[in-house]
This record gives C-alpha cells, structure tokens and sequence, in this order.
C-alpha cells in the first residue's frame, strides 16, 4: 500500500486494537501476523464474535505525547500525559545502573525501575516537531469514544473482507453509527515518508503550497503501531551531529504476543547503541535483536517440545525454522539533521542472518555465544577511531546472507587486529574457530570461478587446510609480542608477519598466483621454524606446528576442485581466528593463552549520550 514501514506500522496498530477488543470482551484467540508477499494477514485461531465488541468503551489507543515545548492545552484535564522529559531520564538513570553493574543485575531490588519501551518514539515525535500531529490524531479518536465499539467492530468486519480496507471500514462505520470518521490529517513524514520525499514535476510547477494530506484511519493506525513497536534511536554522524534513525521489524510468520514480548525486551534490556555511527547501530540492532529471540524462546520452552493450546497456533519453535522466517527484516527510515529540523535522508532495508537455525537447546546456546562474539568485535570497532569502513563492511554481511560479506570484511579486520598486536600490550577480539564452524553450517556459498554450489566443510574439515590455517594463525595471531592474562608482555619466540590477509585475498582470483603466493609464505614460516624450534622445545615453551609437502598438495586438491577465491577466503577465516588451542594437534605442543583476546564487557563501555526531549 505504501511501500515502506507505515504497511508495518499500519498492521501492528490494527493488531494492537484487534487484541485490545478480544481481551475486553474475554475472546481468547491468538493473533499470527503473516506476510503473504502482497499483503499482511492477521490470523486468528478461533472465530470472532464481532456483537459484544461494538460495546467495548473507549481506551487510548496511544497516549498523548509530551516534550519540553509541547501545547497540551487542548487536552483534557483528566488524561494521562506521556511526558518524553520524564520518561529520558528514568532511561538515563537505568543505563547508567546497567553500565555500572557491567549489564548484569545480580540484586533486583536495588535496580532502578525500567523504563517504558516506548520512551525513544515518544522523544522522536517531539524531536521531529510533530508530537502535534499525534496528539491532534489522539483527540480525534477521543472525540469518537461513544462510537468506539462501533469503530473497532468496523475494522474487523471491513479488512476481514477479501478487498476491504480503510475504505470499506469507514463505509461500514458510517452505515452503522450516522456518524463519519475525520477525512483527513496531515501525511507527515514520520509516518508516510514517502509522500514528502522530493519534489515531482507537477509538484514543482505548481503555484500550491498546501501540506499533503492521507486518510485519517490510516494514519491513526500507523501513529498506534510507530508509537508502540517503532524502534526509534538518535545515532552520531560525526562530532555534534546526529540523525534519527526509526525501523518497524517486518514479521513474516509469528504470533503477535511472541513479537510484542521480543521488541519490549528488546527496547528495555538490549537496545543497541546510537553512539558510534550508522553502521554499528545497524549491526548491533540485528544482532541484539537475534539475541532476544533466541532468549525468548530458551526461557520460554524446550526446543522441540511444544506446549499447545486450543486457543493459540502452534507454539514459538525456533528449531522449525530459521530467525528470518519469523521475521524478515527491518524496514526503516533515516532522518537527517538539517540544523533545527530533520529531513528524510534515505528509506533502507535490513536483513536477518538466515544462518541462525538451531536445531537443539545446545545449538541454541551456541548461537547465543556465538552472537555474543560478533557484539564484542563491533563494540571493539568505533568511528572515533577511523573504522568505519570496517563497520560498514560488517554491516553489510549481518544484514545480508553472502558469505563473500563476511570474507570481505575478515580480510581487512585480520589486517586491522595484527596491527593492533603490534605494541605487544593490545588485546583484541577475533571470531573463534568453532563460531565460524557453525556459521558456515547453514551459510551457501558460491564460487566466483564458477556457479556451482560447494560444501563448504568438504574444505574447512581437511586436514591439510586446518594445518596451514593454523600456521598462519601460529605465524600472525599468537606471534611476536602479546599481552598475558595479568596484561603483562610476553615474547612468543617468533616474530609477526604483517600484511599476509592482503596478500592473500589480492591474489585469490588467479589459481597460479595465490599458490605461488601460499607456497612462499610456508617456505618462510618452515624456515623460522628450523630457527626457533629447537630452542623452543629446550625452553619448553609452546611450540608451532609444523606444516609438510602433504598439506600443500591437499591444499592445491582443494583449490582445484573449489576455486581459489573460496579456499583463500576460507584460509583468511580459520587462520585469523582464536580457538586453535582447543583442536587436538599431534605436531607439538602449542596450547596459546588467551591473554591476547579482549573480553568485552556485557555493555557498552561508553553509555552513549541521552537524547534530551524535545
């Protein structure tokens, strides 16, 4: 209908209401969103009695919204305020109880009180200077509340039809009350960006000024739906510089009560950060957001053994299904900053890891680890910093399923971490070998040589691949100088090579040069090993492994078989990953510590800066 997160925001709100009425009238019927390509569909387990619906009294459908400048004389004295100065600072004072308890709240009693999920779109509303167009969309519902049975009743009987929609629900309002809904309200860009994005030739030929306008039941079911399940956060651009940036998550196949319970935890507990630029707000948005999903379902049953109702669908079983079949994506827009006001910049997509399919409660916890270990690199990544572009490229890979993402962005972060090792004190955060094995599970992979599909752990299980990952990790990673668990430096034996992930990946389009290049590179770590060995092993210190003929051969076996561009990528993966130590090597003892790798804290270690209402 309109192409962007107000379809969303529409169905959610027509939910919200949908719900509200069969709790009212004490219909027990579950509500499944469904996402037929063409259209949403709510679908209800058990058939509605529309008759003691168009009895229900009025309720806010939303509250009314207040900032710092917000005119409120219109509305009554007796109705509840949402006020957005208030609500910030309980969120403030919460974060900063989390940032110092390091996200883990081992005493409920001494927490502060949570804030409302919905705290971030109220101060959106006010930012965007358009609490007005909310409230004014809230008192003409309260203007409507001795007909809002009748207006409830009309929504169920008016979409349920085949070509119905607000149309036919006014049709229907009107026929059974006299009474008409409002016609028209502003089509403001927070809830139809689209109707204001740019300029069109008649438009701009056009000696008419007048604001756009859109039906009014449209745009008070999309208001109920953005201000309930909106995920709205400021994020910094650069120094002082901040735009907004509002996403609706798209539900493919969920039952509406799992969706709600997600985002409200979400929102409370694990929002992602807004302080460190667009792409790292985007990847922590998709990963946190994984998060909740998978902890939704780990608390609430056991995989595989589902609870049924007669009264509910089928229950929440994630092991049936991927993350991005109960949801597909997030559909958003970004709102710029242009001085004092915000103009709409861009409307973008952002897609879900299909990869994430646990099939037992072990997977499932291994997943929730391995989620936890893609948040550490992002947070370990920061524009102050200048890696935005690594950010980016991460962003790219999470929000998407080509694996050719994630070898794009782990060929230029192993550069990044070896050079971050250099001063011998650095700790960093690196994929673990057994994350990558369970990624790489669910994840297709086509090779740039050809447009066959390859098994991706026919190469990552070979032994002569996992020997020479090993030696670049033994000959990058856990080389040189590196930091010991107290911090202290400690001298390997051996010295870092720089630049190899480079070198590697530039060379990786032709089969003959990358094996030149892979040959040199174990002639040099074979040479370095005839040096240190011996005196390792009288030292007793961790040795290295050591690579053969064999290997090699089995390598180029491979390269033949699957292409240069997949193995190279492969190779860049596995050897520039943490977890070698737990994979049995017969070739010598050389167990790493884990000194060098940074244990992120559960939170962000800068709160970002709160949001001051409007």
């Amino acid at each position: 209908m309109f192409s962007n997160y107000a379809d969303t925001f529409l169905m959610l709100g027509l939910a919200r209401l949908a719900e509200y009425a069969l709790l009212k009238t004490k219909q027990k019927s579950s509500i499944q969103l469904i996402d037929r390509d063409t259209a949403y569909i709510l679908q209800f387990k058990q058939p509605i009695n529309i008759e003691p619906i168009t009895k229900i009294r009025y309720t806010d459908p939303f509250p009314v919204v207040k900032g710092k400048n917000t005119d409120t004389s219109k509305i009554p004295q007796d109705v509840e305020i949402f006020d957005t100065v208030e609500q910030s600072k309980t969120r403030k004072l919460y974060r900063d109880f989390l940032f110092q308890q390091r996200g883990k709240i081992e005493n409920s009693e001494e927490a502060p009180k949570p804030p409302d999920s919905r705290t971030q779109n109220g101060v959106f509303l006010t930012q965007m200077r358009c609490d007005r167009n909310h409230n004014d969309l809230w008192i003409d519902s309260w203007e409507l509340q001795e007909n809002y049975g009748a207006l409830i009743a009309a929504l169920f009987e008016g979409f349920s039809q085949e070509d119905g929609g607000v149309e036919t629900v006014t049709k229907i309002f009107q026929k059974n009350t006299a009474c008409k809904l409002p016609s028209k309200a502003s089509a403001v860009k927070v809830y139809l960006p689209t109707s204001v994005q740019g300029v069109n030739r008649i438009k701009a030929d056009s000696n008419q000024f007048d604001p756009r306008k859109a039906d009014w039941l449209s745009l008070w079911l999309i208001a109920t739906g953005l201000f309930h399940y909106g995920i709205a956060e400021r994020v910094k651009i650069s120094d002082r510089v901040f735009d907004w940036r509002v996403v609706a998550l798209q539900p493919h196949d969920i039952q509406f009560q799992d969706y709600c319970s997600v985002i409200k935890k979400l929102l409370v507990y694990n929002p992602p950060g807004g302080g460190h630029g667009i792409a790292r707000f985007d990847a922590e948005l998709v990963l946190r957001f994984c998060q909740e999903l998978l902890n939704h379902h780990s608390v609430s049953k056991e995989i595989g053994e589902p609870e049924k109702s007669e009264d509910d669908f089928d229950d929440f079983d994630i092991s049936a299904k991927s993350v991005n079949k109960f949801v597909s994506n997030f559909a958003g827009t970004n709102f710029g900053s242009k001085g004092q006001v915000y103009g709409i910049k861009e409307l973008f997509s952002l897609g879900l890891p299909a990869w994430i399919h646990p099939h037992s409660k072990d997977e499932l916890y291994e997943y929730l680890n391995i989620l936890e270990e893609h948040l550490r690199i992002v947070r370990f990544l920061s524009i102050d910093e200048g890696n935005s572009e690594l950010l980016a490229a991460y962003r790219d890979f999470i929000t998407g399923n080509d694996l050719y993402q994630f070898f794009r962005f782990q060929a230029s972060y192993a550069d990044y971490i070896t050079k971050k090792l250099a001063d011998g004190k650095s700790r960093v955060c690196l994929f673990s070998k057994q994350g990558i094995d369970i990624m790489l599970r669910n994840l297709s992979s086509k090779s740039r040589q050809n447009d066959s599909d390859w098994s991706l752990t026919e190469i990552t299980t070979d032994a002569g691949f996992l020997n020479i990952a090993k030696a670049i990790n033994s000959a990058t990673i856990y080389a040189g100088t590196i930091p010991d668990k107290e911090g202290k430096s400690k001298e390997t034996g051996w010295e870092r090579i720089y630049g190899l992930a480079q070198r590697l990946s530039s060379q990786s389009g032709s089969k003959k040069d990358f094996i030149i290049e892979i040959s040199a590179f174990l002639a040099s770590y074979e040479n370095e090993n005839l040096r240190i060995d011996e005196e390792l092993r009288k030292q007793k210190k961790p040795r290295r492994i050591w690579t053969t003929k064999d290997d090699l051969d089995r390598l180029i076996n491979l390269i033949e078989k699957h292409g240069s561009s997949l193995v190279a990528n492969l190779l860049i993966a596995y050897g520039y990953a943490k977890g070698w130590a737990k994979v049995k090597d017969n070739e010598g003892d050389d167990k790493q510590p884990d000194g060098i790798y940074e244990e992120a804290e559960d939170i962000e270690a800068e709160i970002d800066g709160e949001t001051e209402a409007a």
